[in-house]
């Protein structure tokens, strides 16, 4: 099999394999669209410039574009790090899943307070909850620990609970 015969089966199997590729550094890398296309690029580039002489046809050859593509997404993330242009939606996005309210707008806030304190209140299914509930949506400027102690429940369990309150919120949040 001559060269332009290897190169050519290559760029037919990047082509096949391109939406599964781009979608699986996308989701598995957190990339937003455009840099798992760059991401895809530079594998074809690389698969199609040198890849091709350094794998055997006689085999399945899918695993190794897939091993490409995994390196070439690390080395996106390390140098885009590097250079500090991280993906500020990601990191938004990563920042607004690991915190309640803080980065929320302060009208959503509002809102919610507003129109859906009743419904948020009987997501709640414990006493603890309730009062974790209650804490969470009335914030009076009380520690957690004030909290507990003014309901007399042990620190652990309503910080357990607000973890779980917490986490019914982000849900109701995102959805």
């Amino acid at each position: 099999m001559d060269e332009i015969e290897r190169q050519r089966l290559m760029g037919d199997r990047l082509v096949a394999m391109r939406d599964y590729l781009v979608s699986f550094v996308e989701r598995n890398y957190s990339l937003e669209i455009w840099d798992a296309e760059e991401v895809y690029s530079e594998t074809c580039i690389y698969m199609l410039d040198r890849g091709y002489q350094l794998i055997r046809f006689d085999q399945d050859f899918d695993a190794a574009i897939m091993s490409t593509m995994k390196r070439r997404a690390l080395n996106h993330l390390r140098d885009t790090k590097r250079h500090g242009q991280r993906q500020t939606t990601a990191l938004n996005y990563i920042n607004e899943r690991s915190t309640l309210f803080s980065d929320r707008k302060r009208e959503e806030v509002e809102w919610i307070y507003e129109m859906d304190k009743a419904h948020l209140m009987d997501l709640a299914k414990s006493h603890v909850e309730t009062v974790a509930m209650n804490h969470l949506l009335n914030d009076y400027g009380l520690r957690i620990k004030e909290t507990a102690q003014e309901h007399g429940i042990n620190y652990n369990t309503i910080h357990a609970g607000m973890r779980r309150m917490r986490a019914k919120l982000r849900d109701y949040l995102d959805d």
